[in-house]
């Protein structure tokens, strides 16, 4: 029987179907260029393995260990009501970021891994004091938000400054000196593992919005998800392959919920609008 209960919080199918489209992924139009040098069959094992890791956020700790039975019946009603991948909390986020950026640095031995690892689990941990910034706005496009609009940008960025004095008063000297710094790189973008690990935020949030939804959004959804992802190209364009591959697997996805093609999904959604999804571009966030 525990064993049987176990299984719920391992999100096999996830895994199985990924495996299955690794091996398909040939067949998937998403534009790899030939002049990047790292391959069409390692981007496409990198984005499986990306996708593969929001298993890990589904396995319990103390799930069913004896002490633990009340509080483990309890995480069985909050699975019933929110089945597979959950809302993820910022702790989960920054690990898998983290995890992602393990990843890919392989394909760039000119970063300092220890640094951009640093980096990755510190990134958002002021939203203890901040809370999470809201990107998407009322309305659904970001406009307004820290995603598209300079000035909410900047106002986002001042409560970031503020919370790190809180934040490191309750660390040791030395660990607040290392802490600040590698904050402020962070911010800033100061450096190219910043960059690097703003990408992988941004692709990492495009695999979460695929696993979580499973391809059922509405076409406002779809398009700011697009034109927010993005910005992992301006970020750090090296990692431009990844970000299609993903792309493509997102798109494709809701092409088959919808039961139309992926050019018609695409075409549906920016034709409109006169905007060609390849070059739409914004100012970083």
């Amino acid at each position: 029987m525990a064993t049987a209960r176990r299984r719920i919080q391992h999100p096999l199918s996830i895994v199985a179907q990924n495996k299955q489209m690794l091996r398909a992924s040939a067949s998937i139009e998403w534009g790899h260029s030939s002049d990047v040098s790292i391959s069409e069959a390692d981007i496409a094992s990198d984005v499986f393995a990306l996708l593969e890791g929001f298993a890990l956020q589904q396995v319990r700790r103390y799930f069913h260990h004896r002490f633990w039975e009340y509080e483990s019946t309890e995480a069985e009603f909050a699975d019933r009501a929110e089945p597979g991948v959950k809302l993820e909390n910022v702790a989960a986020h920054s690990w898998h970021v983290a995890d992602a950026a393990l990843l890919l640095g392989v394909h760039f031995e000119w970063l300092n891994r220890e640094r951009y690892l640093s980096l990755a689990l510190l990134h958002d941990k002021l939203e203890m004091y901040t809370g999470d910034a809201n990107p998407v706005g009322r309305y659904g496009t970001g406009s307004k938000t820290h995603a598209f609009d300079l000035h909410a940008k900047l106002v986002k960025t001042e409560k970031e400054r503020s919370a790190l004095p809180l934040y490191v008063s309750g660390l040791s000297e030395k660990a607040g000196a290392q802490q600040s710094q590698l904050f402020l790189e962070m911010i800033e973008g100061a450096s190219n593992e910043a960059r690097f690990i703003k990408a992988i935020d941004k692709l990492q949030a495009l695999a979460f919005v695929h696993v979580k939804k499973r391809g059922q959004l509405p076409d406002a959804h779809v398009r700011f998800t697009l034109r927010y992802s993005q910005k992992s190209q301006e970020y750090f364009p090296q990692l431009g392959g990844h970000y299609r591959f993903l792309r493509a697997l997102f798109l494709e996805d809701i092409a088959k919920r919808r039961g139309c093609t992926t050019a018609q999904l695409t075409g549906d959604l920016f034709s409109q609008l006169e905007l060609d999804l390849e070059a739409w571009a914004d100012p970083a966030a």
